[in-house]
């Protein structure tokens, strides 16, 4: 089927259809790296949590971050 012509379609789906076929499509490209990943990145947020809750390490403003990244990269 063309692509546009599904997209179409399914963008005709009640709002709950539409839901449950995005998470769908979702999960369809979880593979095993995807997971790996995944699971990478909630240790260290965990690590960085409890870290934090110890006082090793302190809390940043975002906005901050963001500032210096920009002024860093230049974006």
């Amino acid at each position: 089927m063309d692509e546009v012509i599904l997209k179409e379609e399914a963008l005709r789906l009640p709002t709950r259809k539409r839901a449950l076929l995005a998470e769908a499509l979702l999960d369809s490209l979880d593979n095993d790296e995807t997971r790996e990943i995944e699971s990478a990145w909630a240790k260290e947020a965990d690590s960085r949590q409890g870290a934090y809750g110890k006082g090793e390490i302190e809390a940043e403003e975002g906005t901050e971050v963001f500032r210096e990244l920009r002024e860093r990269y230049g974006n």
